[in-house]
């Protein structure tokens, strides 16, 4: 992840404080190098769902450009950056590394997981 895609997506999810961010990342070779701020539809604390519309615009986006949804963020305003059991469930794109920006404490935290079926794995991430 190039540093410009992780200071803002850590800005975006202190700006939709106190309700969870949500967005997506674009990039090559497994790289995030764009990001793509969605509208969190649920308007909630503890929980998130992207507009179906606004998410087949952003890939068709993402296609044009010649990249490829590599990321899926969201915020966890309150909790550490573990996902939860609803995040497991409507985990919809396997291809995709799942990150999630905890604000529970002054300094930003994030995992990064792969989540397949029912199982969420950590994977490593890199600042570019």
């Amino acid at each position: 992840m190039t540093r410009s895609v992780w200071e803002e997506m850590i800005r975006h999810c202190q700006e939709e404080k106190p309700y969870e961010a949500c967005g997506l990342l674009s990039g090559r070779g497994g790289s995030a190098e764009t990001i793509w701020r969605m509208e969190n539809i649920l308007k909630r604390p503890d929980a998130f769902a992207m507009n179906t519309r606004q998410i087949q615009k952003v890939l068709q986006k993402i296609a044009f450009r010649g990249e490829n949804l590599v990321g899926i963020y969201h915020s966890h305003p309150t909790a550490p950056p573990v996902p939860s059991t609803e995040d497991i469930a409507h985990a919809n794109y396997p291809e995709a590394a799942y990150l999630i920006v905890s604000l529970a404490s002054p300094k930003p935290a994030l995992g990064c997981y792969r989540i397949w079926g029912a199982r969420a794995f950590s994977c490593p991430l890199q600042l570019e």
